[in-house]
C-alpha cells in the first residue's frame, strides 16, 4: 500500500523516490498521482515527507486532483532554459537539477516511471555529474512498487470492486447478445441471415464496455475450438459461432484511460458440450473449488500450483511440473496479482517465494488445453484476502458449462 512506502524506503535505505515520465502505460505514475490525468510529470517523494508532483503548467488543475503538493515546469523556468540552452534534452536535464536543489534531495535516490532506456541513461549519468551529493540506483527484480501495489488500500478496493461489478455485467450482456441468435445448421446466424462471428460479439464487447468506463485494447480472448486450445490465442474475427465448440471468453477490461483491471474467464458450449470437453471442465471446477477452499494467509503462493499440478497428473494430463515443455494439458501458472497492472505480485507460480497476504488482489485460473482435440477449458475469478484474512471472489458471474440455444 502507499502507507508502507516510508517504511519500504527505509529498508532499502532510499532517502528519495523519483517517478517521472509519460503518463502512457506509465502505472507507478498513475500509482502516485492516484490517477490524476496528467500526459506527463514528476513526482518526488522524500522519506517522511508528503510527495510533490511537477508538471505542465496547462495540466495544473487536473494535477490538482491528484491531492498532491503541485508545483509546474514553469516555476522552474522550464521554456526559458529550452530557449537558453537550445535543446529540449538539456533544459530538462538543468530543471531536474533545479528541483533536486530547491527540494535539499541528497543521499540514495531510486528512479522509476517509463522512458526511452537510452535517452534515460544519458539523464541519470549527467544528473549525477552535476549533483555530487546524490547517488543514484534503481532495482532490478522486487521493486519497492511491486511491493506497495502487492495489497491495496480501501480506497483502491473501491475502484477495484467497482471495477469487477461492470466487467461481470458486461460478460452477461455479451452472454444474452451470443443466446438472442437464431440457430442454422448447427450455426448461430445473424438478422440478414449470414454467420455470426468471433467479430461481432467482439465489436457488442466493445460498445457495452465504452458504456460503463471501460477498455479493453482490442486484447480480450473469446476463442472457439482449436484456438480455446491455445491459453493466449484472441479468436479469429471471421471464426462463425458454431453449437458444441468449447470457447474460452477472457474478458480483462480497465478503466476507460487506463486504471484498475478486473480479470475473468468463462468456458463454454453452445447448445450441448462434447464428453471429452465436459470431462475436462469438471477437472478444471474441481481443482478451482478446492484451491479457492484451501487459499489461507501465510501459505506460500507456489503451494497452490503444486496442488494444481498435482492433481492434473493424477487425471492423466501432463503438467508444467512433470513436463517444462508440454503444450497441452495443464501449461501455465495459477494466477497473478493484479491492479493497475494486469500481472503483478503475488505469483502463483513455481518459482515463486512470496506468501498469501491480506490485502491482495490476484487471480485463480486453472485451465487444460488440447489444441490438437479442438477445445481448451479455463475457468478465473479475481479474489480478495480482506484484513481479517477471508477470501472473497470479485467474480460472481455463473459457471455454467452448457448456454441454451433456441
Amino acid at each position: 500500500m502507499k502507507s508502507d512506502l516510508d517504511r519500504l524506503m527505509q529498508e532499502r535505505g532510499f532517502d528519495t523516490i523519483v517517478v517521472m515520465g509519460l503518463a502512457e502505460g506509465n502505472h507507478t505514475l498513475r500509482y502516485m498521482t492516484n490517477g490524476a490525468v496528467i500526459t506527463e510529470g514528476i513526482v518526488i517523494k522524500q522519506h517522511d515527507r508528503q510527495p510533490v508532483l511537477i508538471c505542465g503548467p496547462m495540466e495544473r488543475d487536473e494535477a490538482a486532483k491528484s491531492g498532491l503538493t503541485v508545483v509546474t515546469y514553469a516555476d522552474f523556468d522550464l521554456y526559458k532554459l529550452a530557449k537558453e540552452l537550445g535543446n529540449a534534452f538539456e533544459a530538462n536535464l538543468h530543471m531536474m537539477a533545479a528541483i533536486f536543489e530547491r527540494y535539499q534531495v541528497t543521499g540514495t535516490v531510486s528512479f522509476n516511471g517509463v522512458g526511452d532506456p537510452g535517452r534515460s541513461f544519458m539523464m541519470l549519468s549527467r544528473l549525477s555529474e552535476m549533483l555530487p551529493t546524490i547517488k543514484i540506483t534503481g532495482e532490478t527484480e522486487t521493486g519497492i512498487f511491486d511491493e506497495a501495489y502487492a495489497t491495496k488500500d480501501a480506497q483502491e478496493m473501491v475502484a477495484i470492486r467497482t471495477i469487477a461489478g461492470h466487467t461481470n455485467t458486461v460478460m452477461g450482456e455479451v452472454v444474452d447478445f451470443i443466446k438472442r441468435h437464431e440457430v442454422r445448421d448447427n450455426a448461430l446466424v445473424k438478422p440478414d441471415g449470414k454467420p455470426l462471428a468471433i467479430g461481432d460479439v467482439k465489436r457488442f464487447l466493445r460498445g457495452r464496455l465504452l458504456e460503463y468506463g471501460l477498455e479493453d485494447n482490442g486484447e480480450t480472448i473469446f476463442a472457439i475450438g482449436r484456438d480455446a486450445g491455445i491459453p493466449h490465442s484472441r479468436g479469429e474475427d471471421g471464426d462463425p459461432l458454431k453449437l458444441g465448440q468449447s470457447i474460452v471468453f477472457d474478458l480483462f477490461p480497465r478503466a476507460l484511460g487506463g486504471g484498475y483491471y478486473h480479470d475473468m474467464t468463462r468456458t463454454f458450449c453452445l447448445g450441448y458440450a462434447p464428453d471429452d470437453v465436459r470431462r475436462a471442465y469438471d477437472e478444471v471446477m474441481h481443482i478451482f473449488n478446492d484451491v479457492m477452499e484451501a487459499l489461507a494467509v501465510g501459505e506460500p503462493c507456489r503451494h497452490y500450483q503444486e496442488m494444481t499440478c498435482d492433481f492434473f497428473e493424477q487425471q492423466g494430463h501432463k503438467t508444467l511440473q512433470s513436463d517444462p515443455s508440454t503444450t497441452e494439458g495443464y501449461v501455465h501458472g495459477l494466477g497473478h496479482g493484479l491492479g493497475l497492472e494486469i500481472h503483478s505480485r503475488p505469483r502463483l507460480n513455481a518459482v515463486s517465494d512470496e506468501t498469501l497476504r491480506p490485502g491482495q488482489v490476484f487471480t485463480v485460473e486453472p485451465g487444460l488445453y488440447y489444441p490438437d482435440k479442438g477445445f481448451g477449458v479455463r475457468i478465473e475469478d479475481t479474489v480478495y484476502i480482506d484484513e481479517k484474512g477471508e477470501v472473497h471472489s470479485l467474480t460472481l458471474f455463473p459457471k455454467d458449462l452448457v448456454i441454451a440455444m433456441k
